[in-house]
């Protein structure tokens, strides 16, 4: 139906183009008008024209019908194909940002992480310098007692030291050799006293 319909079109093509020809031609002299031989040669050329398109129309007609069938199969197909690929970019987009929204999330997990990591860093390096801090505290007071200890100790030997001393000159100003004697002689009873027990 479409290539019969083709083939009128071309048919009145160009039988309005031959008949503009002969009509537009002029003729040699004086003669303005169409005469018989020019006619018989615009239908020789019409028969000649409408036989050479009925020849290509027989053998050209299944490859130029092929041809324009292969070549909308191919249209199609590859409208199909971008069809397919905008659907699988559309995913990939889709895709994409599910990744990325989860990125922002892993990002956002992991710097919480990280936050919380370094509170308790701060927290453990806090709960360190305390105890090292109660830990110096408790060695320096531990010092501190023992220096004063041996402050005390060094204090009591000074003042026993200058109360014997002092008892030493008060002794030999008020002791006479009596005296002397009898305590002498008491202090060795107390020791051996001491050393029998």
């Amino acid at each position: 139906m479409k290539v019969a319909r083709i083939a009128g079109f071309l048919i009145l093509v160009l039988l309005v183009t031959n008949i503009s020809l002969v009509f537009g031609a002029e003729g040699g002299g004086e003669h303005h008008g169409v005469t018989s031989i020019q006619l018989k040669n615009l239908l020789w050329f019409s028969l000649n024209f409408l036989a050479l398109v009925l020849i290509l129309y027989k053998f050209l007609k299944k490859p130029v019908v092929d041809m324009f069938k292969s070549r909308q199969e191919n249209i199609l197909k590859q409208y199909n194909e971008l069809l397919e690929k905008k659907k699988e970019a559309e995913a990939r987009y889709v895709e994409l940002q599910e990744k990325i929204k989860n990125l922002e999330k892993e990002a956002e997990a992991i710097y919480q992480n990280y936050v919380e990591q370094g509170m308790k860093e701060k927290e453990r390096i806090i709960n360190e310098a305390n105890i090292q801090a109660e830990r110096i505290k408790q060695q320096a007071e531990l010092y501190i007692q023992h220096e004063l200890e041996k402050a005390k100790n060094m204090l009591r030997e000074e003042v026993a030291d200058a109360s014997v001393k002092l008892a030493e000159e008060l002794l030999r100003k008020n002791i006479n050799e009596e005296d002397q004697k009898k305590i002498v002689k008491e202090f060795i009873n107390e020791i051996k006293g001491r050393v029998l027990h």
